[in-house]
Protein backbone atom coordinates (compact mmCIF):
# COMPACT_ATOMS: atom_id res chain seq x y z
CA UNK A 1 0.00 0.00 0.00
CA UNK A 2 1.19 3.51 -0.80
CA UNK A 3 2.23 5.11 2.52
CA UNK A 4 0.69 8.39 1.38
CA UNK A 5 -2.83 6.92 1.75
CA UNK A 6 -2.23 5.54 5.23
CA UNK A 7 -3.92 7.28 8.12
CA UNK A 8 -1.92 8.52 11.15
CA UNK A 9 -2.67 5.40 13.21
CA UNK A 10 -1.75 3.06 10.36
CA UNK A 11 1.50 4.93 9.77
CA UNK A 12 2.35 4.73 13.48
CA UNK A 13 1.63 0.98 13.55
CA UNK A 14 3.85 0.42 10.51
CA UNK A 15 6.68 2.41 12.04
CA UNK A 16 6.41 0.44 15.28
CA UNK A 17 6.66 -2.81 13.36
CA UNK A 18 9.80 -1.56 11.65
CA UNK A 19 11.62 -0.56 14.84
CA UNK A 20 10.83 -3.70 16.87
CA UNK A 21 13.41 -6.41 16.23
CA UNK A 22 13.50 -10.03 17.44
CA UNK A 23 14.56 -8.86 20.90
CA UNK A 24 11.93 -6.14 21.15
CA UNK A 25 12.18 -2.35 20.95
CA UNK A 26 15.70 -0.98 20.52
CA UNK A 27 17.46 2.34 20.45
CA UNK A 28 20.55 3.39 18.54
CA UNK A 29 23.45 4.37 20.79
CA UNK A 30 26.16 6.98 20.36
CA UNK A 31 28.50 4.53 18.65
CA UNK A 32 25.75 3.37 16.29
CA UNK A 33 24.98 0.11 18.09
CA UNK A 34 21.60 -1.26 19.17
CA UNK A 35 20.48 -1.53 22.79
CA UNK A 36 17.35 -3.51 23.58
CA UNK A 37 15.56 -2.00 26.59
CA UNK A 38 13.39 -5.06 27.19
CA UNK A 39 16.23 -7.54 26.69
CA UNK A 40 19.37 -5.87 28.08
CA UNK A 41 22.57 -7.91 27.89
CA UNK A 42 26.03 -7.19 29.31
CA UNK A 43 27.65 -7.54 25.91
CA UNK A 44 25.56 -4.61 24.64
CA UNK A 45 26.72 -2.26 27.41
CA UNK A 46 29.39 0.23 26.34
CA UNK A 47 31.43 2.59 28.51
CA UNK A 48 31.71 4.93 25.52
CA UNK A 49 27.94 5.08 25.09
CA UNK A 50 27.38 5.55 28.82
CA UNK A 51 29.89 8.39 29.15
CA UNK A 52 28.46 10.28 26.19
CA UNK A 53 24.82 9.79 27.15
CA UNK A 54 25.20 10.63 30.85
CA UNK A 55 27.32 13.71 30.12
CA UNK A 56 24.48 15.07 27.95
CA UNK A 57 21.61 14.20 30.31
CA UNK A 58 20.61 16.99 32.65
CA UNK A 59 19.63 16.21 36.22
CA UNK A 60 16.25 17.28 37.64
CA UNK A 61 14.60 17.13 34.23
CA UNK A 62 16.41 20.37 33.44
CA UNK A 63 14.76 22.30 36.28
CA UNK A 64 17.92 23.94 37.56
CA UNK A 65 17.93 27.54 38.74
CA UNK A 66 18.09 30.04 35.90
CA UNK A 67 21.79 30.81 36.41
CA UNK A 68 22.81 27.16 35.90
CA UNK A 69 22.91 26.07 32.27
CA UNK A 70 23.56 22.34 32.64
CA UNK A 71 24.34 19.77 35.30
CA UNK A 72 24.84 16.24 34.07
CA UNK A 73 24.17 12.79 35.44
CA UNK A 74 27.83 12.04 34.66
CA UNK A 75 29.05 14.78 37.02
CA UNK A 76 26.63 13.63 39.71
CA UNK A 77 27.97 10.06 39.43
CA UNK A 78 31.56 11.34 39.52
CA UNK A 79 30.84 13.26 42.72
CA UNK A 80 29.27 10.27 44.46
CA UNK A 81 32.26 8.11 43.53
CA UNK A 82 34.82 10.74 44.54
CA UNK A 83 33.22 11.37 47.91
CA UNK A 84 33.12 7.66 48.63
CA UNK A 85 36.85 7.40 47.97
CA UNK A 86 37.60 10.52 50.02
CA UNK A 87 35.80 8.92 52.96
CA UNK A 88 38.00 5.83 52.78
CA UNK A 89 35.73 3.42 50.97
CA UNK A 90 37.35 0.84 48.72
CA UNK A 91 37.97 1.23 45.00
CA UNK A 92 35.39 -1.44 44.09
CA UNK A 93 32.76 0.39 46.13
CA UNK A 94 33.71 3.75 44.63
CA UNK A 95 33.57 2.12 41.19
CA UNK A 96 30.04 0.91 41.93
CA UNK A 97 29.23 4.45 43.03
CA UNK A 98 30.47 5.82 39.72
CA UNK A 99 28.14 3.53 37.82
CA UNK A 100 25.11 3.72 40.12
CA UNK A 101 23.17 5.68 37.48
CA UNK A 102 24.78 4.21 34.35
CA UNK A 103 21.59 2.38 33.39
CA UNK A 104 20.12 5.83 32.72
CA UNK A 105 22.29 6.00 29.61
CA UNK A 106 19.75 3.57 28.16
CA UNK A 107 16.53 4.23 30.10
CA UNK A 108 16.90 8.00 30.37
CA UNK A 109 17.07 9.93 33.63
CA UNK A 110 13.44 9.37 34.59
CA UNK A 111 12.45 11.58 37.52
CA UNK A 112 11.54 9.70 40.70
CA UNK A 113 7.99 11.07 40.67
CA UNK A 114 7.33 9.39 37.31
CA UNK A 115 8.73 6.11 38.61
CA UNK A 116 6.27 6.25 41.50
CA UNK A 117 3.37 6.84 39.11
CA UNK A 118 4.47 4.16 36.63
CA UNK A 119 5.53 1.17 38.78
CA UNK A 120 5.95 -0.98 35.65
CA UNK A 121 9.11 0.96 34.88
CA UNK A 122 11.10 -0.31 37.89
CA UNK A 123 11.45 -3.95 36.73
CA UNK A 124 12.74 -2.72 33.36
CA UNK A 125 15.21 -0.40 35.08
CA UNK A 126 16.43 -3.19 37.36
CA UNK A 127 17.15 -5.46 34.40
CA UNK A 128 19.19 -2.75 32.69
CA UNK A 129 21.04 -2.06 35.96
CA UNK A 130 21.87 -5.76 36.24
CA UNK A 131 23.25 -5.80 32.70
CA UNK A 132 25.47 -2.82 33.54
CA UNK A 133 26.72 -4.48 36.73
CA UNK A 134 27.56 -7.68 34.89
CA UNK A 135 29.30 -5.77 32.09
CA UNK A 136 31.61 -4.02 34.56
CA UNK A 137 31.96 -6.80 37.12
CA UNK A 138 30.13 -4.90 39.86
CA UNK A 139 28.84 -7.00 42.74
CA UNK A 140 25.10 -6.77 43.45
CA UNK A 141 25.36 -6.36 47.21
CA UNK A 142 22.57 -4.89 49.39
CA UNK A 143 25.12 -3.26 51.72
CA UNK A 144 26.89 -1.55 48.80
CA UNK A 145 23.54 -0.35 47.46
CA UNK A 146 22.65 1.10 50.88
CA UNK A 147 25.97 2.94 51.17
CA UNK A 148 25.69 4.32 47.63
CA UNK A 149 22.14 5.51 48.37
CA UNK A 150 23.42 7.46 51.36
CA UNK A 151 25.97 9.27 49.18
CA UNK A 152 23.38 9.71 46.45
CA UNK A 153 21.08 11.51 48.91
CA UNK A 154 23.96 13.65 50.18
CA UNK A 155 24.64 14.65 46.58
CA UNK A 156 20.94 15.44 46.18
CA UNK A 157 21.00 17.70 49.23
CA UNK A 158 24.16 19.44 48.01
CA UNK A 159 22.76 19.88 44.51
CA UNK A 160 19.53 21.30 45.92
CA UNK A 161 21.53 23.89 47.84
CA UNK A 162 23.90 24.86 45.01
CA UNK A 163 21.99 24.28 41.78
CA UNK A 164 18.25 24.56 42.38
CA UNK A 165 16.02 27.54 43.02
CA UNK A 166 14.67 28.09 46.52
CA UNK A 167 11.51 26.08 47.09
CA UNK A 168 8.60 28.55 47.06
CA UNK A 169 5.81 25.98 47.19
CA UNK A 170 4.05 24.35 50.12
CA UNK A 171 5.51 20.96 49.15
CA UNK A 172 8.34 19.47 51.18
CA UNK A 173 11.37 17.45 50.18
CA UNK A 174 11.03 15.34 53.33
CA UNK A 175 13.91 14.33 55.56
CA UNK A 176 17.22 14.97 53.84
CA UNK A 177 20.85 14.55 54.91
CA UNK A 178 23.02 17.60 55.25
CA UNK A 179 24.88 18.84 52.16
CA UNK A 180 28.50 17.81 51.76
CA UNK A 181 30.59 19.92 54.13
CA UNK A 182 33.10 22.19 52.43
CA UNK A 183 31.87 21.23 48.95
CA UNK A 184 30.36 23.66 46.45
CA UNK A 185 29.25 22.15 43.15
CA UNK A 186 30.42 23.98 40.05
CA UNK A 187 28.63 22.50 37.01
CA UNK A 188 30.74 21.19 34.14
CA UNK A 189 29.87 21.31 30.49
CA UNK A 190 29.12 17.99 28.85
CA UNK A 191 32.59 17.59 27.33
CA UNK A 192 34.38 18.00 30.66
CA UNK A 193 31.83 15.80 32.44
CA UNK A 194 32.41 13.06 29.87
CA UNK A 195 36.19 13.30 30.18
CA UNK A 196 36.12 13.26 33.99
CA UNK A 197 33.72 10.29 34.03
CA UNK A 198 35.96 8.28 31.71
CA UNK A 199 39.07 9.26 33.67
CA UNK A 200 37.43 8.23 36.93
CA UNK A 201 36.44 4.88 35.43
CA UNK A 202 40.04 4.31 34.35
CA UNK A 203 41.38 5.17 37.80
CA UNK A 204 39.09 2.70 39.53
CA UNK A 205 38.82 -0.18 37.08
Amino acid sequence: MDQSVLGPEDTYTRLRQQIVADRGPWQQTTRGASFFIGDPRPEDVSLFDIAYALSRQCRYNGHLKSTVEHYSVAQHAWLVSKWMEEDGLSKPMSFAGLHHDSAEAYTGDIVSQMKWLVPEFKPIERRVEQAVREAFGIQDDPLIRTIIKRYDLTALATERRDLLARNRSDCTWGDMPRPRHGETIEPWDSKLAREMFLQRHGELV
